[in-house]
């Protein structure tokens, strides 16, 4: 490998390494990329139905209260630097393997949705501007999309 491969690889390395030691020391962590990392268990909120406006990123981990994370993709975008607690209106469950599921309340409580791996929820039903908590998880007492 010529020199200059070898640090158009240490480039694109560093930012992902460091990226990754970031996103392991915090809870769980909105990302402020267009993919997700780790696509095994991903989700993104968007600000507006039909996956418009700012987005938030959601890795591997459950969130039992979304209070804190904000909107924090696409400057200039509806929703913008905007709590994501009770303003998420669509979402992507990037996951392949797995259900994501979004509760009205923090804890995992009240009216809820469920989105199978890989869907695209234009709308979401019971938790469209209501989404106070959400897991990786099917729950089958949730609205099934």
């Amino acid at each position: 490998m010529d020199f200059r491969r070898k640090i158009a690889a240490a480039a694109v390395t560093l930012p992902v390494a460091l990226g990754s030691l970031l996103a392991a020391t915090a809870p769980a962590s909105a990302y402020a990329s267009d993919n997700c990392l780790d696509s095994s268990l991903c989700v993104v909120f968007d600000y507006n139905s039909d996956l418009e406006g700012a987005s938030a990123h959601f890795e591997r981990d459950n969130v039992s209260n979304l209070a804190g994370y904000t909107f924090d993709e696409y400057s200039g975008d509806a929703g913008y630097g905007q709590p994501v607690k009770n303003n998420a209106a669509s979402l992507d469950n990037v996951s392949p393997n797995s259900y994501v599921s979004i509760y009205f309340n923090s804890g995992y409580g009240g009216s809820c949705d469920s989105a199978p791996p890989s869907a695209l929820v234009f709308r979401l039903h019971n938790t469209y501007n209501e989404n106070a908590s959400f897991k990786f998880a099917h729950d089958t007492s949730c609205y099934q999309f």
